[in-house]
């Protein structure tokens, strides 16, 4: 069996999760996305594409239902034991069927339950299917109630982000150190992930994101196999993974000598970036860090330039994302609390003048205020 977390912190997450949803009048919950069931289980699989599902009752043991495919998976990455599981085969049975006879079983299907209906692993029709299945049940949207008890992270949780940090710096370095006029996005991209996995790093929720000349302006795009050239801003954006605990850096560059536009836009992001950071103190408000930053990048009218939010939290995850429930952005309700960890990234689209600007990296709001896990210098790279 193999789990990054012994299982007393296993089951005291589930304890916790418990307690909530019990304090909410919920009888029990349904739980359906990848990271919440990794985060109470230990079970690491990419098997999600057919649905799973960890049901919770108030009472009692709980019980992950998932294809037989996933057994052996199961077996060896999950702390709970066979007789805590339901296998089920996609040719021949339709897992609602399944997830409702459980519920049934359980003498829960005219109770109050929670679930995950914000899934991607949970579709409407198999909502649909459910709620026919199971006609005097009363039912809540409870996809947050999860994520939201991950927000503030274990002393381990941070020793694994750290760790990832560290392997997106040295794949960042790598492909940094590749650029050069004639190189593709492609070649700088794959040398980031070859980087990340000699470090030791998992494979990343999203993958490396490489843009350069006036595609560096188009935020999430994948990289083509298009050559470099001189005068290109190249954007670069990396997540790396250790035990499914993520962190994130963004860096720009330029081929050759930047621009006084480049120069001044860049100078202003960093001390945007600069004041973001030093903003996320423990009992600031989510989204004073995004009001800092925008305080400065409002002298050069850059804030209408912003690509989104200046960050969120971040931790646990699976593809196709990576993004934890709070948002620093004004509207949320969060306060910063030591062991929140988050991304900060102002990052900044000026299309119309055919270049953008990417600088972010992954933070921790600790006891004695907010911390960078990057050591990578803020500078614009210049590549001569």
């Amino acid at each position: 069996m193999l789990l990054p977390f012994n299982i007393d912190e296993y089951q005291q997450r589930l304890a916790k999760i418990r307690e909530e949803f019990v304090a909410q009048g919920l009888s029990a919950i349904v739980v359906t996305l990848p990271d919440s069931l990794n985060w109470l289980t230990g079970y690491d699989s990419i098997g999600y594409l057919w649905t799973q599902v960890l049901i919770i009752p108030a009472v009692g043991d709980v019980v992950f239902i998932t294809r037989t495919t996933e057994e052996p998976g199961f077996n060896e990455t999950s702390y709970l034991t066979q007789s805590q599981a339901v296998f089920y085969d996609i040719t021949a049975t339709n897992v609602v069927k399944v997830i409702g006879n459980t519920l049934e079983d359980f003498g829960l299907d005219k109770s109050s339950i929670g679930i995950e209906l914000q899934s991607f692993t949970f579709l409407p029709y198999q909502w649909d299917q459910l709620r026919a299945q199971l006609p005097n049940a009363s039912w809540s949207d409870t996809t947050w109630l999860v994520a939201e008890a991950r927000l503030i992270k274990s002393p381990t949780e941070l020793f694994y982000q750290r760790q990832a940090a560290e392997i997106a710096d040295i794949a960042m370095e790598s492909a940094l150190g590749s650029l050069r006029p004639g190189i593709s996005e492609v070649e700088v991209a794959g040398i980031a992930a070859k980087a990340m996995g000699d470090a030791g790093g998992e494979y990343a929720a999203i993958p490396p994101m490489v843009v350069s000349g006036r595609r560096s302006a188009l935020v999430h795009c994948m990289p083509k196999r298009i050559s470099m050239s001189q005068g290109d801003v190249v954007c670069i954006e990396l997540g790396a993974s250790v035990n499914r605990y993520h962190a994130i850096v963004m860096r720009t560059a330029i081929l050759g000598q930047p621009t006084g536009r480049l120069r001044e836009v860049h100078d202003c992001l960093e001390e945007g970036f600069d004041a973001a950071l030093a903003a996320a103190k423990p009992g600031a408000k989510a989204q004073e860090p995004d009001d800092a930053c925008n305080a400065v990048l409002v002298k050069l009218d850059l804030v209408r330039r912003r690509c989104h939010r200046i960050g969120y939290s971040i931790g646990l995850a699976y593809p196709p994302g990576w993004l934890e429930p709070m948002m620093l952005v004004a509207g949320d309700d969060h306060i910063l609390a030591p062991n929140m960890s988050f991304s900060l990234e102002p990052n900044l689209t000026l299309q119309d003048e055919g270049f953008g600007v990417k600088l972010g990296e992954t933070a921790v709001c600790t006891a004695e205020g907010p911390l960078s896990l990057s050591r990578l210098p803020h500078k614009l790279t210049v590549v001569n």
